[in-house]
């Protein structure tokens, strides 16, 4: 006969019976209050095994197994059962207190700091509270904020071009038998334009005679927006066509002879950030025909 005991409690939790009857007629008994129909003594292992199935929390201590012969010493086993309680999914929060719930990050601009605080309630062992980027751990000091609630707070500065699209990894995890449980972020940045350039500016012009004259920028993101002026005043007789992040403009327009000697410009400008623009300019020459 087999019995199962918890020592705190010392009463019976499951016992096998074979007495007096084949191995496979043996009598199974689980008690109700604690297992259940949770728990099953398994002989076709070697060696035999209690399993329990849906463990929980107070189903951790220590278990003793008790083995009576009906010629032979009895015989006892202990064993130490740990439950281990997973935390919850990692929850994030921006500088200000908000809960991101998108997966973008941002857009932010180019010198922005990040500031993130990861925030993991519960957890049995207390879990570790991490902070990955792009797959590299960066941070791993948390501490308790109350009860049962970790945070991890990031500060990663004056982020760059070369930040676009990296990933932003909150990790929380107190055991090595799951996964980890994440939460990750795209960060998203508006960028300035890197160049603008007038390609192949002619030179002399003519008066009086149409000309189309292309502008291309690269490296703005979103898209820049090109604008053309002469002088100080707006030339609005343009097309643009996007491709991937360059943009190009075409300005079609007719020199006078009174333009001789003014300023074609080509000012290629983020439309999402105030002030973040690039020019170029090109003088032009207009003879008679």
């Amino acid at each position: 006969m087999v019995l199962w005991f918890k020592d705190d409690a010392g009463i019976p939790l499951y016992s096998f019976d074979v007495r007096g009857k084949p191995l496979q007629q043996a009598r199974h008994w689980s008690a109700p209050e604690i297992f259940g129909p949770r728990a099953h003594f398994n002989t076709d292992t070697d060696p035999a095994t209690l399993d329990i199935q849906d463990v929980r929390r107070h189903d951790e201590g220590v278990y003793r197994c008790r083995v009576d012969f009906r010629t032979s010493q009895t015989q006892s086993f202990r064993y130490n059962l740990s439950i281990i309680i997973l935390p919850e999914h990692p929850v994030v929060l921006s500088q200000w207190g908000q809960q991101l719930n998108s997966t973008k990050l941002g857009p932010k601009e180019e010198g922005d700091d990040i500031v993130l605080t990861c925030r993991v309630v519960g957890g049995r062992p207390q879990p570790s509270v991490k902070w990955l980027i792009n797959g590299i751990l960066v941070d791993e000091q948390y501490e308790h904020n109350s009860g049962d609630v970790i945070e991890n707070r990031l500060l990663w500065p004056a982020i760059q071009r070369s930040d676009l699209n990296s990933i932003f990894t909150c990790q929380a995890t107190n055991t090595l038998l799951v996964e980890p449980k994440e939460s990750s972020f795209v960060l998203d940045l508006h960028l300035k334009p890197l160049s603008v350039k007038i390609m192949n500016p002619q030179t002399p012009l003519v008066a009086d005679r149409r000309y189309e004259i292309s502008c291309e920028s690269v490296g703005s993101r979103p898209n820049a927006i090109i604008t053309w002026y002469k002088g100080k005043r707006q030339l609005r007789r343009a097309k643009e066509e996007i491709l991937n992040n360059t943009t190009r403009s075409e300005l079609s327009f007719v020199p006078m002879t009174e333009d001789d000697g003014k300023l074609i410009t080509c000012r290629a400008e983020n439309p999402n950030v105030t002030g973040l623009f690039l020019e170029t300019s090109w003088k032009i020459e207009v003879v008679c025909e």
